[in-house]
């Protein structure tokens, strides 16, 4: 019975690990104006405009990396939840 306890608590440990070391990248990504770029230039290769991926690029990404490197600010389209964080890395 102790053993499948310490088992269990060691998969839920590195469950644990796993995910957190996961969230840390994520946020990191998302502490500079090139993360947000990033995101913004794959969420282009599903746009429902119909677009292409370069276009959209061109005409929605950039602009808001431009505005980005000189603010150090975001901000996200309404249909993803309309944030505007700052004091990114830029």
């Amino acid at each position: 019975m102790r053993k499948v306890v310490a088992c269990c608590g060691c998969l839920l440990f590195l469950l644990g690990f796993l995910l957190g070391t996961a969230a840390l990248d994520t946020a990191a990504a998302q502490s500079s104006c090139r993360g947000f770029f990033n995101q913004c230039s794959a969420r282009c290769a599903n746009n429902p405009k119909g677009e292409s991926k370069a276009k959209c690029t061109a005409d929605h990404c950039s602009p808001k990396l431009s505005t980005c490197r000189r603010t150090g600010c975001w901000t996200e389209g309404a249909q993803y939840g309309g944030q505007n964080p700052c004091k990114l890395a830029k």
